[in-house]
């Protein structure tokens, strides 16, 4: 590898946390590989940005996630456009190795790889019209008055319900507990839609359907199961953290979120985390933002503390050894 292609620091994940981290790393004068095949990451999944400071109108996920990947290219931060398998260590460097084999190696590495939407049941991924994305597959259903329900009661699913809202005749938000968890901003556009329904205290019970989902089981509390035909589902009914390539020793919360200290560092040395992917008591586009570009900025600290005591350490031994040949 020449000088030119020497890399600082490894960044997994193309969202706004790793695209912050790669903004601040480069204007702090490390080189920065970034991993990852969507520029924005999940941004792509919201429809309407509406609580990220400066935007009072809001800004479209895919819009914003686009800017933030142009800022950073234009601070010089190279995007490999590839996923990684993997990443270890190796002679106390990291090593990834992309999905094309390639292996990289960098003195740090910045995990924002973020989360995924779980599924409800097995058949989540063998029957069509069960989705995860009202953004993306939601103008499927355009013009057929369809009838759509959203599992989950958070602002995801909120969101999807108001997309969907645009495109279908009716859509269903079911959700098991008695008070939804969603904000009161999204509270109130929901309640503010009179094609969504609101199906609190009910749990879905199964699908409906050979190839393609026809309708859903629900059980309401305290009454009997009925069938409600719909056109699609889609699923918010929480997520999963993103760290699968992870081949590290890190300490992670029950649910497999990456703990870290005041610094955004692991419990491995020079592996910090950032965004969604960590232990955060609050997942937002803004915080993730911010995570990225402390997780730089320390992750900057780590590379000069560990080159001076390299230097430290190099100094010493020859020294010892001016010393031992008299």
């Amino acid at each position: 590898m020449t000088p030119e292609d020497a890399i600082d620091i490894i960044i997994v994940g193309t969202g706004p946390a790793g695209t912050t981290a790669a903004i601040y790393g480069q204007r702090l004068g490390l080189k920065t590989l970034v991993f990852g095949d969507t520029p924005g990451g999940n941004l792509y999944m919201v429809e309407r940005l509406n609580n990220f400071p400066a935007f009072a109108d809001g800004i479209g996920g895919t819009e914003f996630g686009l800017k933030l990947f142009q800022q950073a290219q234009s601070e010089g931060a190279r995007f490999a456009m590839k996923r990684l398998s993997s990443v270890g260590k190796s002679n106390g460097r990291f090593e990834a190795e992309d999905s094309d084999g390639q292996v990289h190696a960098a003195a740090a590495v910045i995990v924002a790889s973020g989360r995924f939407p779980k599924g409800l049941m097995e058949q989540d991924h063998r029957l069509k019209g069960i989705n995860f994305c009202s953004v993306c597959d939601g103008p499927l259903y355009r013009n057929q008055q369809a009838t759509l329900a959203v599992v989950g009661s958070g602002n995801a699913a909120a969101q999807h319900a108001l997309t969907l809202s645009n495109i279908a005749e009716r859509v269903y938000l079911i959700h098991r507990s008695r008070k939804m968890k969603m904000d009161a901003a999204h509270s109130a556009m929901v309640a503010g839609r009179e094609n969504i329904q609101i199906l609190s205290e009910t749990e879905v019970m199964g699908y409906i359907g050979l190839d393609a989902i026809e309708a859903v089981e629900v059980r309401p509390a305290g009454q009997e199961h009925r069938e409600i035909p719909i056109s699609a589902l889609f699923l918010a009914v929480g997520w999963k953290p993103n760290t699968d390539m992870i081949d590290l020793p890190v300490d992670t919360t029950s649910q497999g979120y990456i703990k870290t200290d005041a610094r955004l560092m692991s419990s491995v040395p020079g592996l910090f985390a950032a965004g969604d992917v960590r232990d955060t008591d609050l997942p937002q586009v803004l915080t993730a933002c911010a995570d990225g570009a402390r997780a730089a900025r320390h992750a900057a600290g780590y590379l000069a503390e560990t080159l001076a005591e390299t230097l430290a350490q190099t100094l010493a031994q020859t020294l010892a050894e001016n010393r031992s040949r008299g």
